[in-house]
């Protein structure tokens, strides 16, 4: 006993010694040797280090996640402390502290309870036939008896599962793959979870087929969980990579990420990205937004680096929100209302034009190319002379409640009046919620038309080519046949429109001779997807397109483009 005391305060005092070098020098961390371990018994993970804060990860033999959690440089050198489970899987441990390409790694032994060599045939963490995560009547991630990221009463650590569960396959060929909290909410009621680049490629091998690419993370519900923190490696969402798609469900909504969220300079010399979502209240808002949203669901998402939350914006690579919302009587009979705001720095709404309403799903959808706060909204717009136009009057109010489309003034629509070209184009990219890098301009497009960035766009992604001279002709009118161009286009470069097939043609049509030869293809894909059928057996392609007649053209790609 004396000698371990000795020990102890041996080992406190060349800690307190090296910690006084090592804040002069370079960041440094370093960890005390652990050595061997009993299943159930616990261990101290004690160090020295240069940084305000450290990563702590102990990963099990088959580099799935024990614990993790974050320390400050004091904590870490009062040591923290962790109980395994009594059926721990034996064999070698792995313990990474640090950030970014700071980390100091310790390694340790687990035998059996009852002494001895760990016993590989029997670790249910390598044996592919007691595998926890494979046995639905053993999973304790679908146990809500023995779940430990639910059950208050049992250690979180010594309680959590053995490793992710084995990827099922859905009917659409997607991987899922279950993951536990591997604690109880911290103070700020968020739950994390995490998944080692080992786990992940296993996961995919075990997804076959087309859809072999994509993998959901399901991170198990948490009792008294505000928020989940799921923790990935850094290479898993870097450009240039592997070309994966993951998505993150949790009980507040799920996240699907591309692999090129981050480019290759973001993520130099970083370890594990770290996404957030939480479920948050209107009570900061104003009481005008307040009111607008009223009970409806609430979600910040935000990212960190390595443990440190970083803003994020790629419009090279958009993330695709789900939140689930169970919507009233009211709501219900008026599905296009259900829409998504944007709320920025200063709590201002802005709509995103791609929110809306699955009710097949339950679920309100929407695409964005930053992180932030999103709240679900139920707003309702209508003008005062398009009751005239009842064939367009529910597409305008539709488009109007997702902010798509505007009127001439707050109480005129003005559904007569001709479009012109730049509107179209804006109105079309904001339909569709195309974007691309910024590219070569038109010369009569300035920079500080409100239409710049979209007819950019368009000529970026070979939407629109111009008259030639590099000119554009912004303000003249567009004519039906221009329109239903630019729109098969768009909708063929979004992959949500296939070319016509050979045996079709406009023959059908009284004027199909009026068809100039650039559009003939692209009328005929959009005759065959049933978006257009012509007026009396005219196209009328020469003829110019008033907003209502656009109005009810990009409804129609609006919900060609997903949902309802």
């Amino acid at each position: 006993m004396l000698i371990k005391r000795l020990t102890s305060m041996l080992l406190l005092f060349v800690l307190l010694f090296t910690g006084s070098i090592v804040d002069a020098a370079e960041p440094s961390t370093s960890l005390a040797a652990i050595g061997q371990k009993k299943q159930g018994e616990s261990l101290t993970i004690q160090g020295i280090t240069s940084l305000q804060e450290v990563l702590v990860q102990i990963m099990r033999p088959n580099q799935t996640m024990l614990e993790m959690d974050q320390l400050t440089k004091a904590e870490l050198l009062a040591g923290m402390t962790v109980t395994l489970p009594t059926n721990a899987p034996l064999g070698g441990y792995t313990v990474k502290v640090g950030s970014g390409s700071d980390v100091s790694v310790a390694t340790f032994l687990v035998i059996a309870s009852g002494g001895g060599d760990p016993d590989p045939g029997t670790d249910p963490g390598t044996d592919p036939g007691t595998d926890p995560g494979t046995d639905p009547g053993t999973d304790p991630g679908t146990d809500p008896g023995t779940d430990p990221g639910t059950d208050l009463g049992t250690d979180p650590v010594t309680d959590t599962t053995t490793k992710p569960e084995l990827p099922a396959v859905r009917p659409d060929g997607i991987g899922e793959l279950k993951l536990q909290a591997v604690s109880r909410p911290d103070a700020a009621g968020v739950a994390k979870a995490a998944v080692t680049l080992e786990a992940l490629d296993k996961a995919f091998a075990n997804v076959q087929g087309a859809a072999s690419s994509k993998l959901t993370l399901n991170v198990q519900k948490v009792d008294g969980a505000l928020a989940y923190e799921t923790t990935l490696p850094a290479a898993a969402l870097t450009a240039g990579g592997r070309v994966r798609q993951l998505t993150l469900q949790t009980e507040f909504g799920t996240i699907t990420l591309p692999s090129n969220m981050f480019t290759t300079e973001e993520m130099a010399g970083k370890a594990n990205v770290s996404i957030t979502l939480r479920h948050i209240q209107a009570d900061s808002f104003s009481g005008q937004v307040r009111e607008a949203i009223g009970n409806r669901p609430i979600v910040d998402v935000h990212v960190k680096l390595d443990g440190k939350p970083v803003p994020w914006t790629n419009v090279q690579a958009p993330v695709n929100v789900s939140i689930p919302y169970q919507p009233t009587v009211t709501e219900r009979n008026h599905p296009d209302n259900i829409t998504v705001w944007y709320l920025d720095e200063s709590g201002k709404p802005v709509p995103v034009t791609s929110g809306k309403y699955d009710a097949g799903t339950g679920l309100v959808t929407f695409t964005t190319t930053h992180f932030s706060q999103y709240a679900v909204v139920y707003v309702t717009k209508t003008f005062g002379d398009i009751a005239k136009f009842p064939w367009a009057q529910k597409q305008i109010e539709a488009l109007a409640a997702k902010g798509i489309i505007a009127g001439t003034s707050e109480q005129d629509f003005s559904p007569a009046a001709s479009i012109k070209r730049a509107d179209f184009v804006l109105l079309l990219m904001r339909t569709l919620g195309m974007t691309a890098p910024a590219g070569e301009s038109f010369a009569d497009v300035n920079a500080s038309d409100y239409y710049h960035d979209a007819i950019q766009t368009a000529r970026t992604l070979g939407i629109t080519h111009g008259f030639g001279d590099n000119q554009f002709k912004p303000n003249q009118t567009i004519s039906r046949q221009e329109m239903m161009t630019f729109t098969a286009r768009a909708l063929t470069i979004a992959g949500k429109l296939k070319s016509a097939g050979s045996g079709m043609n406009l023959a059908a049509f009284k004027d199909a001779a009026d068809v100039a030869g650039y559009a003939s293809e692209s009328i005929k894909a959009l005759i065959q997807q049933g978006i257009i059928e012509g007026s009396d057996g005219l196209l009328l392609p020469l003829a110019s397109t008033s907003r209502a007649e656009a109005a009810v053209m990009l409804y129609r790609i609006y919900h060609l483009s997903g949902g309802r």
